[in-house]
């Protein structure tokens, strides 16, 4: 993997996606009112779907079947999937790496069959312990296979939040790790979970390691309560200090080593290095995780895991609206594109794409999910406001609606939202909602084309992360697919060593 090969897997991303910017960044809402099946779906694919039934066979046969094939009575709708996948991240084999090759290629450890992290069920939902888990263990790999000396590494987790990971470095692995997040409250929770994991601990890793063997463990019953003037310690409890957390908001300037020194008084900083990790680094705080590493000499090793591309600060995007804008302002540095080969194409993704990259296909085909009606019910809502008050058009605001059970409820809902719209008569509702049949499974169609791009603007976004750490000498940089796809989408680790 070289640089000059990640610009020329961009390119041809880039070339691919010409055609389709409208397509990615078009509102799902306008489906109706702005013909989007007649205006973005690729005329062949429209002579394919001509009628209901072909759309219903279509999405049971090439979307929710595992393989699609060119013998199917719709080559150019599988042409089209084929197209979008080649051009995903997932099949760059020469950039994308798996965790065994890169413990083995560049970490140079040996992969013992079956050893893996212990597997504790408790405190965690099964998508967090499939995620904390792994992470943690790639985490303590990096500093195992690398130069530094566990001794004199802290790990500061970006975006620490509750303190999964944080938690499970220090307890699992022994690692002095400083969480830093932006809020306060998420600090002091992460600390009142860790108290509560540690007194656990020792019986959950005990039981863990049980389960790992086939050997069921004895049921958990309560402790018994010590008596007041006990002073035996409780067995159960790990004697660390080794998390500590700090609220604060995460820009490139933010001094690490100042931080590191407060909380951990008793290191010598200047022996000290730094793994700077992030798990779901939302929005910038990914952008901000790799100009930290770049520009702090004490970062060695950098492992991040981003999420929420909506929330990126784009660079040549025009202005955007942001349902958080107060935590977007707080960091007036644009997260997207970071390479300098991007920024000279002036390359802008726009809001819409970007939503669109977090949606997961795997999930969506495994579940073989639909939308939700209430997709359909807002695009045939909007004909309505487009009738009833024209200069609306694009400028109501529903949000998340509940309780409703057919589209009546559901344009009753929004008139107590908006009263303006209360001059939308009854017969017109009822008509609108006769024609929803008409217009369901070609939404349907659209929706599964359109998220056939998620994937490829994913990548657009990480190569250009892997990108600008090459472009900076960061050689040895690499990114690899962490997570299970369907467990966790947003999988993919870009990480980072300096020499």
């Amino acid at each position: 993997m070289s640089l000059p090969q990640i610009c020329k897997r961009l390119d041809s991303i880039l070339k691919f996606m010409d055609p389709y910017w409208s397509w990615v960044n078009c509102h799902m809402v306008n489906f109706v009112t702005d013909q989007h099946w007649m205006n973005f779906v690729p005329k062949e694919i429209q002579r394919e779907l001509q009628r209901t039934e072909d759309v219903r066979e279509c999405i049971e046969s090439v979307f929710w079947e595992e393989t699609a094939n060119m013998d199917t009575k719709f080559p150019e709708t599988v042409a089209f999937i084929q197209r979008t996948q080649a051009n995903c991240l997932e099949n760059f084999k020469e950039i994308l790496l798996t965790k065994e090759d890169f413990a083995k290629r560049v970490l140079k450890l040996s992969m013992v069959q079956g050893q893996g992290p212990i597997s504790i069920k408790e405190f965690l939902s099964e998508k967090k312990r499939h995620e904390v888990e792994i992470t943690a263990s790639l985490v303590n790999d990096l500093i195992q296979g690398s130069d530094l000396k566990n001794d004199n590494t802290v790990i500061v987790d970006a975006g620490d939040g509750k303190g999964y990971l944080s938690s499970r470095l220090a307890l699992e692995y022994g690692h002095k790790v400083l969480g830093i997040d932006s809020n306060p409250s998420n600090t002091e929770n992460a600390m009142e979970r860790n108290k509560k994991l540690k007194k656990a601990w020792k019986g959950l890793k005990d039981r863990a390691e049980l389960e790992s063997k086939g050997i069921t463990p004895p049921r958990r019953g309560r402790q018994k309560q010590k008596t007041a003037d006990s002073d035996t310690p409780n067995a159960n409890i790990v004697d660390n200090d080794n998390y500590k957390t700090v609220d604060k908001f995460i820009t490139t300037d933010l001094d690490i080593t100042s931080l590191i020194d407060s909380n951990f008084p008793d290191l010598n900083s200047q022996q000290t290095s730094v793994c700077l990790t992030g798990l779901h680094t939302c929005g910038n705080l990914a952008s901000s995780c790799l100009k930290l590493f770049h520009h702090q000499e004490k970062l060695k090793i950098l492992c991040n895991i981003g999420c929420c591309y909506h929330l990126l600060k784009e660079m040549y995007s025009g202005q955007e609206f942001f349902g958080n804008k107060h935590i977007i302002d707080m960091n007036p540095e644009t997260g997207f594109p970071l390479s300098s080969y991007l920024q000279e194409k002036k390359l802008a993704l726009g809001r819409n794409a970007r939503m669109l990259a977090v949606q997961s296909t795997d999930r969506t085909k495994a579940s073989k999910e639909l939308p939700n009606i209430s997709l359909l019910y807002r695009a045939l809502f909007e004909i309505l406001v487009c009738e009833s008050l024209p200069e609306m058009k694009d400028a109501v605001q529903v949000g998340k609606l509940r309780k409703f059970n057919n589209f009546q409820e559901y344009v009753d809902l929004c008139k107590k939202k908006h009263p303006a719209l209360n001059v939308i008569s009854q017969e017109r509702i009822a008509a609108v909602a006769a024609e929803g049949d008409k217009y369901k499974s070609s939404l349907d169609m659209f929706y599964l084309l359109r998220m056939s791009f998620a994937p490829v603007l994913e990548s657009i976004i990480l190569l250009d992360r892997l990108l600008y750490l090459l472009e900076n000498g960061h050689s040895r940089s690499y990114i690899l697919g962490a997570f299970d796809a369907v467990v966790s989408p947003r999988r993919f680790a870009i990480i980072s060593i300096k020499e």
